[in-house]
């Protein structure tokens, strides 16, 4: 079983996660000043995976990027943010996020999932939209967890009132994929702290029955 570091960065306390790897680690999600903390460290990303294209999710994408030559993995659904992030600028954000120029697609069937391999290792990639179009979890069962966004939150589940969401899209996804997986399983969201599978199903208020 393998426990994921944690970097917690921006104005809305955004989760980024580096699971190890050979020859460096694998990070999900790139909040504000994860780039400057993976210098200082002399960490090696092989590949960022961005579970949605919101951008405190996406702040320091291009950096990393650019600093490991690391591809880039997202939704096509949340495609268009990564590369124009300029549009966030309608909704209050004033800084600069540098677009993802070279951003490599995820093949996942709408609300369906596949298999995703990248760096040796294969998650179960899920399409669970309502929070944004092309929110995405990835479950590892090996390992026992899954880092999903924010779609799945300690005692809570990701806003369904931005552009794009859909509250009965986000339960029924939820419901569908993830549920389902073992009660143990550990879910890393993208706000806050860790939870698991099994404590959701039984006290999560947006999920009773």
């Amino acid at each position: 079983m393998i426990t994921p570091s944690t970097f917690t960065g921006g104005d809305l306390a955004t989760n980024a996660y580096l699971l190890p790897v050979e020859g460096g680690v694998l990070c999900f999600d790139a909040p504000e000043g994860l780039a400057a903390a993976l210098r200082k460290k002399d960490i090696t990303v092989r590949a960022l995976i961005l579970t949605h294209g919101h951008f405190d999710h996406i702040w320091d994408a291009a950096l990393i990027q650019a600093d490991h030559k690391c591809p880039v993995y997202a939704h096509a659904d949340d495609a268009g943010m990564i590369r124009d992030p300029s549009i966030f600028a309608r909704f209050g954000v004033r800084e600069v996020i540098a677009p993802v120029n070279d951003l490599q697609l995820i093949d996942v069937p709408q609300l369906g999932a596949a298999p995703f391999t990248v760096a040796g290792e294969t998650f179960q990639a899920f399409h669970i939209p309502g929070h944004s179009l092309g929110s995405l979890a990835f479950y590892h069962a090996p390992w026992s967890l899954v880092i999903g966004g924010d779609i799945l939150f300690a005692g809570g589940v990701g806003r369904w009132d931005l552009p794009g969401g859909n509250h009965d899209t986000l339960i029924a996804g939820i419901r569908q994929h993830l549920l389902v997986l073992p009660e143990e399983t550990r879910v890393y969201p993208g706000h806050g702290g860790p939870t698991s599978i099994g404590e959701e199903k039984e006290t999560n208020p947006f999920l009773a029955e």
